[in-house]
């Protein structure tokens, strides 16, 4: 029992500690009438980005006071300085302009639970194959970091160096035609293109630290 009781408290203390390291930052988009506004909602000078729902709810993570965001409806872009806010509510004119920006206390006091997705920092660059291969060397992991600088190779492991690791693996997720796979028993000549994709939450834990999506030509 005196485990069990140990253990459980330890696993509390780390959700803390993962709480505290990152802060919920949650805002609301709406018409003059209240109406909820859908929009992609972009981080200035940041990969940080995000979509507010039907109701104009959205959600960011560690956004500091001074930082600037782009609200974008359709074709319309409208900037909002989040001036200090800990939260914030927009009130959007038909015609996009801001009509006010405030920050409010009861968004702030929803916290993560707010909404169920926040921000994506999900973005892709792509190698193709011939490039690879035009970089004179036949390894695949050294022309990927050639080509992507990037990616290092540390204590055995290809890493993406902008990636915070969660776990006690930095390394990234790679996949060739869509089966995890070892670099070195590809080779460079079979491959059709290389598509490299930060911080993706779309192919499960393990794709938190990025990863390296491999096509081949067979």
């Amino acid at each position: 029992m005196e485990i069990k009781r140990y253990f459980t408290l330890i696993c509390m203390l780390l959700i803390v500690s993962a709480t505290r390291a990152e802060e919920p930052f949650n805002g609301l988009i709406t018409r003059l009438d209240g109406t909820g506004v859908k929009a992609n909602v972009v981080v200035k000078d940041s990969d940080k980005r995000t979509r507010s729902d039907g109701k104009g709810r959205f959600g960011l993570t560690d956004i500091k006071g001074d930082e600037t965001l782009y609200i974008i409806v359709k074709r319309d872009t409208t900037t909002v300085e989040l001036a200090g806010h800990k939260s914030i509510h927009i009130i959007l004119a038909e015609a996009g302009e801001v009509v006010e920006s405030k920050e409010s206390e009861e968004l702030m006091n929803y916290g993560f639970g707010y909404v169920k997705r926040r921000e994506s920092i999900d973005y892709s660059s792509g190698i193709s194959g011939d490039r690879l291969r035009a970089t004179g060397t036949s390894d695949l992991r050294k022309a990927l970091m050639m080509c992507y600088p990037g990616l290092k190779y540390i204590n055995g492991e290809l890493c993406l160096m902008t990636q915070n690791s969660i776990n006690s693996s930095s390394g990234v997720l790679i996949l060739c035609d869509g089966v995890e796979c070892n670099l070195d028993y590809i080779n460079i000549q079979d491959v059709s293109s290389v598509e490299i994709i930060k911080g993706s939450n779309m192919y499960g834990f393990r794709g938190v630290n990025g990863v390296v999506l491999i096509k081949t030509n067979k």
